[in-house]
């Protein structure tokens, strides 16, 4: 299970280190913003478009029926992919992850974000999240570009936070167990 996650199999998954490639893996990080900064801009350049076939300004990233106007641009970025029609685009990413609970806590966020309507669908398969971006947007580009990089960011923060509140209700139910059984042994 290590291997999938980039550390030995031997080490344990809790572990965080800063090691001598920290800036190494800062400088591709800074490198990633970037090219999805640049990718965001591309992909929120939407303008609205009446579909001859619905009559109205139906996302064409979601239609069905696919004509000359809606037809899909791709870009890549190191974390993923985004497609683009005239009026809708789709960004789909996956976080960095390092063991299986990095990845459940992951899915947890993403289903909250959906349930919140930011602009998240249910992940593209392959991915862990997809936004969806409509030519009306009720967000900003400037916000969304925003939200989107300060997401990452974020994530990368919340993963050892969470981590120590799990490690700490560990102890702490491990310790009133002790106790328990030391009261238990006391009153026989």
């Amino acid at each position: 299970m290590g291997e999938k996650y980039g550390k030995p199999p031997n080490e344990p998954l809790d572990t965080l280190s800063l090691d001598e490639r920290f800036d190494k893996v800062e400088e591709v990080t800074i490198i990633e913003l970037e090219e999805l900064a640049d990718a965001l801009e591309f992909l929120l350049d939407l303008q609205p478009h009446v579909c001859a076939i619905r009559g109205s300004d139906y996302p064409c990233i979601l239609c069905e029926n696919k004509c000359d106007v809606g037809q899909c641009k791709e870009v890549k970025v190191m974390r993923g992919k985004g497609q683009k029609t005239v009026n809708s685009s789709l960004l789909s990413l996956n976080f960095e992850k390092r063991d299986a609970f990095e990845e459940y806590l992951i899915s947890k966020l993403v289903r909250e974000l959906v349930r919140e309507k930011l602009n998240v669908m249910n992940p593209e398969e392959g991915y862990d999240i997809t936004f969806f971006f409509k030519q009306e947007d009720r967000w900003r580009k400037d916000e969304i570009i925003v939200f989107i990089l300060g997401l990452f960011d974020k994530v990368k923060t919340l993963m050892p936070e969470a981590k120590a509140v799990i490690n700490t209700w560990i102890r702490n139910k491990v310790k009133a167990f002790e106790r328990d059984e030391t009261l238990k042994k006391m009153k026989e």
